[in-house]
């Protein structure tokens, strides 16, 4: 059986092409772990999967029981508690995303965590379902005591000067507001570079594609060591079963494709557990081998 020092190294070994060399992997502090639902939204017509046919996908999709049109997401954030410290691994879409969004606060109060309780918000990334529920909705943070960190190519891509040329239209909201957020964090926003811990015993993995600065999270909990997706996965059928495909959101199709397979091998593997943002039953679950693709079990 491996170690849990075994495990780190063996995910950081499998990251290498994707992560900066020579990264340290400390020995995780155990969480608790538990996931909190920020609501859900129907997901738009060809966003399953970019550039494969809508024939091809609804045949997958209907292999495996599902219907291609009435495809739905959900939201799951992560919540790590050591001791009287909580991590949230991203916040949520707040209010002004889209309906069906925005109720993160609320389901952290119904579970008696204070905002203020919150001592760490961590990125994966800052697309809009992650990143705008960081403000409140009279724009400062929502967790007024916890610090914010974000992986530092990720803060660089949002700001960088062709940022609008690289996207389509109807997403330069989410540079837009990517920029006015981070901009208002800015005073308790940190940089972390992949393959370093934002907090003790939270090693980050580089996983670009969804994003340029994409990053997962590897650390100990309650479940045995615990890889947490971010979107380096967001479908419990497509990502899996067909890893090489495009997310409908990925902005590099052939990295995220390189990203998730190595992710979803080690994962399988190592035996690990993981968390997905957009997995369903609180997207907790593990990931089975299935010939040269993979098999999401909640």
């Amino acid at each position: 059986m491996l170690t849990r020092r075994e495990t780190l190294a063996g995910l950081a070994a499998g990251a290498a092409a994707l992560a900066p060399s020579g990264q340290a992997l400390a020995q995780p502090t155990t969480s608790a772990l538990k996931t909190f639902l920020d609501g859900g939204f129907v997901l738009p017509p060809g966003s399953l999967s970019a550039g494969r046919d809508q024939a091809e996908i609804a045949k997958l999709l209907a292999d495996a029981g599902m219907d291609a049109s009435k495809a739905a997401t959900v939201l799951n954030v992560t919540l790590l508690k050591r001791g009287d410290s909580y991590v949230l691994i991203d916040c949520g879409s707040g209010k002004n995303f889209v309906p069906g969004t925005g109720k993160l606060l609320d389901a952290l109060q119904a579970a008696g965590i204070d905002p203020d309780a919150i001592t760490d918000v961590v990125l994966t990334h800052a697309h809009p379902d992650h990143l705008w529920g960081a403000l409140d909705d009279f724009g400062v943070p929502a967790y007024p005591k916890a610090k914010y960190h974000i992986p530092a190519p990720e803060m660089d891509d949002w700001f960088a000067p062709d940022i609008y040329q690289r996207l389509s239209e109807d997403r330069h909201s989410f540079a837009a507001g990517a920029q006015r957020i981070l901009k208002e964090l800015e005073p308790v926003l940190s940089r972390f570079t992949p393959g370093q811990e934002p907090v003790p015993g939270l090693v980050s993995i580089a996983s670009p594609g969804h994003t340029r600065g994409h990053c997962c999270f590897l650390t100990q909990t309650d479940r045995g060591p615990t890889l947490i997706l971010g979107d380096a996965a967001t479908h419990p059928v497509i990502s899996f079963q067909r890893p090489d495909w495009a997310g409908g959101f990925d902005a590099d199709a052939e990295t995220a494709a390189k990203s998730r397979k190595m992710l979803l091998g080690r994962a399988a593997a190592d035996k690990l557990t993981i968390v997905g943002y957009h997995l369903p039953n609180g997207g907790i679950g593990r990931v089975e081998a299935a010939g040269a693709t993979f098999r999401f079990v909640a």
